[in-house]
Order: C-alpha cells, then sequence, then structure tokens
C-alpha cells in the first residue's frame, strides 16, 4: 500500500514539475515574442529617424551655400522642408509610442519642441550667416542621431543581444549614421566654402577633421567579410573616396577654390546616398532576423563579428 501511495506521489509531482515547465516554457515564449515585435515596431521608428535625418542634412548643405551666396540653392529649399514636415509627423507617432514605455528613449514633448526649433530656423533663415545656419541644423540632426542610438540600445541590441546579427545593429543604430554625419557637415561646410571662393583657416581644419573622421568610421563599419557579401558596403566606399579625394584635393590643398557649390553638393550627395543605400540594406537585414524570430544568426545575415 505504501509502495502504491509512494508511486502516485511521485506520479503527481512528475505532472506538477511538468505543468510548471510548461507554463514556464510558454511564458518563456510569449516574453521572446514580445521583445521581437517591441524590437521590429522600433526599427521601423528609427527608419523614420534615419529618412528624417537625411532631409535635415539636405537641407543643412542647400542653406550652407544659399546664405554663402549660391542664390540658384533657394528655390530647391520649400521641397526639403515639407518632407520634413512630413517626416516629423511620424516622429511624433513614435514618440507616443515611447511614451507608454518604463524608461523611454524620447517622449511626446521632446519631439515637439524639436518640431518647434525646426520651424523657427525656417522662419528666420533668411536672416542667419552660413554659420548660424550650420550650427543650429547641426543641433538638431545630433538630437535625432541620439534618439536613434538610444532606440537601437534599449529596444533592439540589448533585448536581443546573441539573437540578432550584432554588426549590421552596430552599423545601422551607430556607426553608418555618424559617418554620414560627418560627411553631410563636410558636404554643408564645403557648399559654403565654394559659394564664397574663400576657405577660411578655421572651415579648413574642420573640413580636414570631418574628412579624417569619415574615414576612420568607413573603416570600422566594414566587418570582417561584409564586402564579400554585398557590394553595398563597397559602393559606399567608393562614392565616399571620391568625394574625400575632390575635396582635399581641389578645396583644401588648392591655392584656388577650384569646385564649384554645387559641385560640392553633388559629389557629397553621392558619398552620402551611398552610404543611406548600406544604412537600409542593414536595416533589412535586422529585419529579416527579426522576422525569422530573432534566430538568423547564420552566415548570410550575421554580417561579421561585433567589434
Amino acid at each position: 500500500m505504501m509502495e502504491i501511495t509512494t508511486l502516485q506521489g511521485t506520479g503527481a509531482a512528475a505532472l506538477a514539475v511538468a505543468g510548471l515547465a510548461c507554463i514556464y516554457w510558454g511564458g518563456g515564449r510569449k516574453r521572446s515574442h514580445d521583445k521581437i515585435e517591441r524590437a521590429r515596431g522600433a526599427l521601423a521608428s528609427a527608419g523614420n529617424l534615419v529618412q528624417l535625418i537625411a532631409q535635415v542634412q539636405q537641407h543643412r548643405g542647400m542653406s550652407a551655400a544659399w546664405r554663402a551666396g549660391d542664390t540658384s540653392f533657394a528655390a530647391r529649399l520649400p521641397e526639403k522642408q515639407g518632407a520634413v514636415r512630413r517626416l516629423f509627423s511620424s516622429v511624433l507617432d513614435a514618440a507616443k509610442r515611447e511614451d507608454g514605455e518604463r524608461i523611454p528613449c524620447f517622449v511626446t514633448h521632446d519631439a515637439r519642441v524639436l518640431r518647434h526649433e525646426w520651424e523657427r530656423l525656417v522662419e528666420g533663415l533668411a536672416d542667419l550667416t552660413p554659420e548660424q545656419s550650420f550650427h543650429t541644423h547641426c543641433r538638431i540632426v545630433a538630437t535625432l542621431l541620439d534618439w536613434l542610438a538610444a532606440i537601437g540600445e534599449a529596444r533592439v541590441e540589448q533585448p536581443l543581444s546573441g539573437t540578432i546579427p550584432a554588426v549590421a545593429a552596430r552599423n545601422f543604430f551607430h556607426r553608418l549614421p555618424v559617418l554620414v554625419e560627418s560627411l553631410g557637415q563636410a558636404r554643408a561646410l564645403a557648399s559654403a566654402v565654394a559659394a564664397r571662393r574663400h576657405c577660411p583657416p578655421v572651415s579648413r581644419v574642420r573640413l580636414l577633421f570631418l574628412l579624417s573622421r569619415a574615414e576612420s568610421l568607413m573603416t570600422q563599419a566594414q566587418a570582417p567579410g561584409a564586402a564579400a557579401m554585398t557590394e553595398v558596403p563597397a559602393e559606399a566606399r567608393r562614392a565616399v573616396a571620391t568625394f574625400v579625394a575632390a575635396l582635399r584635393d581641389r578645396l583644401i590643398a588648392s591655392r584656388e577654390i577650384e569646385l564649384s557649390a554645387s559641385e560640392c553638393f553633388t559629389l557629397g550627395t553621392s558619398a552620402i546616398d551611398a552610404v543611406f543605400a548600406w544604412l537600409a540594406h542593414e536595416q533589412r537585414v535586422l529585419d529579416a532576423a527579426l522576422a525569422q524570430g530573432g534566430t538568423a544568426g547564420n552566415s548570410e545575415l550575421a554580417g561579421g563579428i561585433a567589434r
């Protein structure tokens, strides 16, 4: 009788353990699914931030050339201003979602304040010097870059560490946006210098720093074997090298300014667009990994080893 009771007790305990294991496993799967869905939403929000950064950067370059004396850029500004206005609406939607987080990356108030700063910039642009316009644009871009990095760290990289392509995440949320900003600042400064037909010493030093930084960031963003997987990084490398060489040889080192503002802007835009294409590639890699449940750590999606 005692043996039967013992067996019954053992069986009940085993069933209880199995039940608890099922509950734990099911709960773990739900938590994992929730993390992935939040990460996919954050990735979409980050994509909107990247687009907004691109438009503000282009507006900065056009404004710099216009305020430095090249009036041909004035007619192109309203289109960029409209694009920025539309993208700010998407960023406000992302901020509203962040409002509900325990530790938000940015909130609705932040987005509204930044949008107001942008509107004030546009309204007073005609009265600004090239330097004032440049620095105000840079402050706006710096804030957007901070939000992008925060979303990456809080919603994607840390929660899904070890289950997403680490290099793609680091490139998308950090390295490539900073690279684009270095190139964007160089494009704006070079366009203003070319429009004035004079490169002051302070502008020369700043341009040399930005170009050197861009080359360093380009090297960091290239993971082992990445170029073999896709032509996107190689195309970006070529476009950036062309832009850097043109500024060094025909604007900074030359006795005379050999580039027009339009040429500076076009060369810079080609380089920046190539890096944005790389950014879009990394976003697709991350989205594909998240769509597969964060298990895409194979060689096709992993993109190398994080550094």
